[in-house]
């Protein structure tokens, strides 16, 4: 078995995160690729929320994953980001959904490049928890 390109994890990641979101009840619909802008629209109590997407893989533990690239300068306005560890051995993915304040605490630039690391994300949120994001859209929270 051998990884997937950084295109074809990326596309599977955003699809996966799509269906989640959707059977989470959440109305979310895809960017198109290449579109400015976020991988991800999710509506949550009549406010359009956006979410960027970071897919990476392993082939046999999460730790395999050393970082999530994410440039702030282009992407920092996002909602929420939304990292995706991929298992693939079984295609299953780990959600960790973060808020823009919780990913900038995250986030490291080093030689250049930002970077958000494993290590410090689970630290920051438990996976597969997607309350932010439905809080978010909370009545008390339109008000």
């Amino acid at each position: 078995m051998q990884k997937l390109s950084h295109q074809q994890s990326g596309n599977l990641g955003e699809v996966l995160a799509l269906a989640k979101l959707n059977s989470l009840g959440v109305a979310a619909y895809s960017s198109p690729e290449g579109a400015p802008g976020h991988d991800l629209i999710a509506v949550v109590g009549r406010m359009a929320r956006s979410i960027e997407v970071k897919t990476r893989q392993f082939l046999e533990r999460p730790t395999e994953i050393s970082r999530w690239p994410v440039d702030m300068a282009t992407k920092g306005d996002a909602d929420f980001f939304l990292f995706v560890e991929l298992d693939l051995r079984t295609l299953s993915p780990t959600f960790y959904l973060l808020t823009n304040d919780q990913a900038r605490a995250t986030h490291r630039v080093s030689k250049g490049l930002g970077n958000c690391y494993p290590s410090r994300v689970r630290k920051e949120v438990a996976a597969n928890d997607f309350t932010p994001l439905l809080v978010a859209g909370a009545p008390q929270a339109l008000s």
